[in-house]
């Protein structure tokens, strides 16, 4: 097993970038030299460090959320994964009939939007989920 003072070397030695660059040789290169990420580990990834990060960020700026169903929350969850928090926090419709507990226009709204344009079935998906909230 590679001790914590070696992989610290390696980490050192390849160093970090956090967004894809050509190396040397032309090879396309992200993190600590990696070249590929297989699906296992991108999701060990969104698992264990995105998705709580995003769940944080969400709930301390806007609190109020923590009072509403869990549904609710694993909603916006999936929806700021996609558009971020700034373009999450653009639904000023969708969280005031949230945030009034009205489900089914929060749902409308969802559906009522460019995100809805742009990607339709997931936004169908998410908004059935809200609706389905009683």
């Amino acid at each position: 097993m590679i001790s914590d003072q070696e992989l610290d070397a390696i980490l050192t030695e390849e160093g970090f970038e956090a967004y894809p660059y050509q190396d040397h040789l032309g090879v396309w290169t992200i993190g600590h030299g990696l070249t590929f990420l297989t699906k296992q580990e991108s999701r060990a990834v969104i698992q264990m460090f995105r998705l709580p990060q995003i769940e944080r960020n969400l709930l301390d700026s806007i609190p109020w959320l923590v009072t509403q169903p869990p549904e609710v929350i694993k909603v916006c969850v999936h929806m700021t994964y996609q558009l971020g928090l700034r373009g999450f926090t653009q639904f000023r419709k969708f969280l005031a009939a949230l945030q009034a507990r009205d489900y089914a226009t929060a749902a409308d709204e969802m559906l009522d939007s460019q995100w809805a344009t742009q990607t339709p079935a997931r936004a169908k998906r998410l908004s059935d989920r809200v609706r389905a909230i009683s």
